[in-house]
């Protein structure tokens, strides 16, 4: 992989004008919470040798679901689903998906848990 600059979103795909809780962090990068509104997106913007071998991981919750779980980590499989350059994670009311970039689709990776933590 390169050096160039990645991103990474969250983006809110609720139903029901839901807020979506959206913490992210990686190493001692803690990147805050942040409150999103449906349709709304959190942007972390990265390079990539930053984090080569290093797991960036968010927790997003709303309502009584929650998950935490790996955004980021040094795969060809996720760098070709991001199109090399921006990972976008959506979070539905069944699940959590990635777009596959090249092939304009959301897959499917994350189930939400019942409760917070």
């Amino acid at each position: 992989m390169n050096n160039s600059c990645k991103k990474e979103l969250g983006v809110n795909g609720l139903s029901n004008d839901q807020t979506l809780l959206v913490h992210c962090k990686f190493k001692d990068d803690d990147l805050g919470v942040h409150n999103l509104i449906v349709g709304s997106e959190f942007i972390s913007k990265f390079r990539s040798r930053i984090i080569k071998g290093t797991l960036f991981g968010c927790y997003m919750s709303f309502s009584n679901h929650q998950a935490s779980f790996k955004v980021f980590w040094d795969n060809y499989v996720l760098y070709n689903m991001c199109d090399w350059g921006t990972c976008i994670w959506t979070a539905k009311d069944d699940r959590i998906y990635l777009k596959n970039i090249p092939k304009n689709q959301d897959v499917y990776c994350y189930d939400w848990e019942q409760g917070r933590l």
